[in-house]
């Protein structure tokens, strides 16, 4: 599993380099790799926008936040997946400005910094603000499901849809919050570290105080079916080992599923 993670580990560090140019707003439309302020710690925040190929004036976007693995080809493949429905991409990196990778110790769970890509890509000219979602994977779902939750935004901006898939279901929380936003939570029913039960319970919570939340099951998935390995990965920062088992098929099929679920809020 060693030699399995070595190409993850190299590609978290060379988009860890990727600065990009400064900006504190997107009102010149600015694209690529950006460098702009967090707004809750004294550092640099950092991410990568591009749209789609369609010369369309305002877009939707969606911001794409990584899992304990840090950026790698996974984000890229739903960034690209996304981009070809017509969809802006912003994927952003909370290990690289602060100095984590993905055998660190400790590793966060910034929700600021999702606020922080929610308010800058809503200055953006060829950004519609009113159609913005966010999806996460493993660590990022925390990210994308947590952002949900009111008092995190400094702003009147709202994401429009958040899409957590495989969470620690247990370790997040949904708010009162918007309950125009609606949330998707996929897991697969083989996971070792996101049992099904927590899900359901935080689905059920998240219905109790008037969200929109849906959970979809996938029989026999594990952990990162999305991604590029297969095996059990020893995860530092949480003292534990699980199983990852990529999986094409249910990769296209969650794929779909997102896209179904993003149509309604982002007008697709």
């Amino acid at each position: 599993m060693i030699t399995r993670l070595i190409p993850l580990l190299l590609i978290a560090v060379l988009y860890g380099c990727a600065v990009g140019q400064k900006v504190t707003d997107l009102f010149k439309g600015q694209s690529g790799w950006l460098s702009y302020p967090s707004s809750a710690e004294k550092i640099a925040l950092s991410g990568e926008l591009r749209f789609p190929n369609e010369s369309v004036s305002k877009v939707p976007a969606i911001v794409i936040a990584h899992g304990s693995g840090g950026l790698d080809e996974r984000s890229e493949r739903w960034a690209k997946f996304l981009r070809d429905q017509g969809i802006a991409t912003f994927k952003i990196d909370y290990f690289g400005p602060r100095g984590v990778s993905p055998n660190s110790a400790t590793q966060p769970v910034p929700t600021n910094d999702t606020i922080d890509a929610l308010n800058l890509l809503s200055s953006h000219p060829r950004i519609d603000s009113s159609r913005i979602a966010i999806i996460g994977f493993s660590r990022g779902a925390h990210l994308a499901i947590n952002s949900a939750t009111p008092g995190y935004t400094g702003s009147n901006n709202r994401y429009a849809a958040h899409v957590g898939l495989y969470p620690i279901c247990g370790l997040t929380h949904i708010g009162k919050g918007d309950t125009s936003a609606p949330i998707l939570i996929l897991v697969g029913d083989d996971d070792d570290i996101s049992p099904v039960v927590q899900c359901e319970t935080l689905q059920a919570d998240g219905l109790q105080k008037g969200r929109s939340v849906s959970l979809r099951v996938y029989e026999g998935a594990q952990h990162g079916w999305d991604g590029d390995f297969t095996g059990v990965w020893f995860h530092r920062a949480l003292n534990t080992s699980y199983r990852l088992r990529a999986d094409e098929n249910l990769t296209r099929r969650s794929q779909r599923e997102v896209l179904d679920f993003l149509k309604a809020p982002l007008k697709l």
